[in-house]
């Protein structure tokens, strides 16, 4: 159907029937066809076509100002943008290779059609090879996305622990005699077997600072 959009608002208006939900011109042309079709049922006997060419209201329309035509060439050059973009997305959409980073969670893996699947594990290396189920695929690239984000977990507190110095600090603290805080702790206090000290504080311990429990004495150990 070759007729604008401002066409097809007039024949429907003449008709009283409403536009203002229409927002594409292919919906107004499904309004004009089913009201052909329900004309011709009721004894019609001219086409389509015909029908809309033999409308009075068509033929004697006021001739369009300046201001109309330009607004209408406007509105149908919307109408094709519209059209061309939404084309363009779904070419877009068919070309995208499915990534593993396009994943943020486990449930988006549920969206995912097989050939999706399939292009995630061969891009990682993973065989796929015996699985004829959609679910077997989804299990085997649930496993790489966990896999993934683990690594990706450890690595990132790797690098916060080495750029943080107050972590360096605390672990050194950690292995300084709890006594004297002077000397690094080399020493085992038994029978309890705490080691909390260093070899000359604890000498001179007679009860451990931890349990209580009485001394019978300090042997110097190594850390190899």
């Amino acid at each position: 159907m070759q007729l604008k959009v401002k066409e097809l608002r007039d024949y429907l208006h003449l008709h009283q029937t409403p536009t203002q939900t229409c927002r594409e011109k292919h919906e107004l042309v499904e309004l004009v066809e089913l009201l052909l079709a329900k004309r011709t049922s009721r004894g019609a006997g001219s086409t389509p076509s015909s029908s809309l060419a033999a409308e009075p209201p068509l033929a004697e329309a006021e001739p369009l100002t300046e201001e109309e035509e330009d607004e209408e060439e406007e509105e149908d050059e919307d109408v094709e943008e519209d059209e061309e973009s939404t084309d363009s997305e779904e070419v877009v959409v068919r070309s995208r290779r499915a990534s593993l980073s396009d994943l943020s969670s486990v449930e988006d893996i549920e969206s995912l059609s097989v050939r999706q699947l399939k292009e995630i594990l061969g891009r990682n290396f993973v065989n796929f090879q015996g699985c004829c189920e959609k679910w077997e695929l989804m299990e085997k690239v649930t496993h790489l996305f966990n896999d993934q984000k683990e690594l990706h977990d450890l690595v990132s507190n790797t690098k916060t622990e080495a750029a943080d110095p107050a972590a360096e600090s605390s672990s050194q603290e950690e292995n300084m005699c709890k006594i004297c805080m002077d000397s690094p702790i080399d020493c085992v206090l038994l029978e309890c077997g705490h080691m909390v000290t260093c070899s000359k504080c604890g000498n001179r311990m007679n009860e451990c600072p931890i349990c209580r429990q009485y001394v019978v004495r300090a042997v110097h150990v190594f850390r190899s």
